[in-house]
């Protein structure tokens, strides 16, 4: 459906903006919101499911390459 350069252009961009949320300021950001989630703090959320998301981005590079 798509190009493999379009692909691999979305993906780096898509890794980027994730590594980039994780980064002080927003990080700085998502430290201050108090709510618990799960009974953890925000922070604690928020970077898991940044991490994920990078996880998520990781797979479909690897499925795409094969």
């Amino acid at each position: 459906m798509f190009s493999d350069s379009s692909r691999r252009r979305f993906l780096v961009v898509y890794l980027v903006i994730l590594f980039a949320l994780g980064q002080w300021p927003f990080l700085a950001w998502a430290n201050r919101i108090y709510p618990l989630v799960l009974g953890f703090p925000f922070l604690y959320a928020y970077l898991t499911a940044i991490y994920a998301l990078i996880l998520v981005g990781l797979l479909m590079l690897l499925k795409w390459r094969t």
